[in-house]
């Protein structure tokens, strides 16, 4: 088999898979991109907008955007770190309860389309280190390619 198979498949479950969890994110009138980072807070609390851009492999402009509109809808407090420029972010209450009724019904979701597939819960845990694996080795050869350019 090609390397590129593996690549291409991982690639191809993007699209579909954004369209199938849009619908309860539309609920909420969210993102995919937004619901990403509400989730990075609820499972990061005290962190900043640096901190997100590095764990989802976003832009900070990008960041900053999508904590303006997470902030808008009351989702979010921000407080002031030691570091006065820095603004440490966490879940308001209303941002920790759709959180979790988000997380909730997209379990669901995830739950329903894997059980279709009949797999053990080690051959799910084995598809999920590989993928964190080959993320982790991504991670490694940009921040290498980062370095290079410098």
């Amino acid at each position: 088999m090609k390397p590129s198979v593996l690549f291409d498949d991982l690639m191809k479950l993007h699209r579909p898979y954004i369209k199938y969890v849009q619908p309860l994110l539309n609920e909420y009138d969210l993102h995919s991109a937004q619901w990403l980072v509400l989730k990075d807070i609820a499972a990061h609390p005290n962190t900043t907008l640096v901190q997100i851009s590095k764990r989802r492999s976003i832009e900070k402009p990008t960041t900053r955007k999508i904590l303006k509109v997470l902030n808008e809808k009351n989702w979010l407090t921000i407080q002031t770190g030691e570091d006065k420029r820095e603004k440490l972010l966490n879940l308001s209450s209303s941002g920790r309860l759709l959180h979790d009724t988000l997380a909730q019904r997209i379990t669901e979701l995830q739950m329903s389309l894997l059980n279709e597939l009949y797999l053990s819960d080690q051959e799910v845990l084995a598809a999920t280190k590989l993928i964190d694996q080959i993320y982790h080795i991504l991670l490694k050869h940009l921040e290498h390619n980062e370095e290079n350019k410098k």
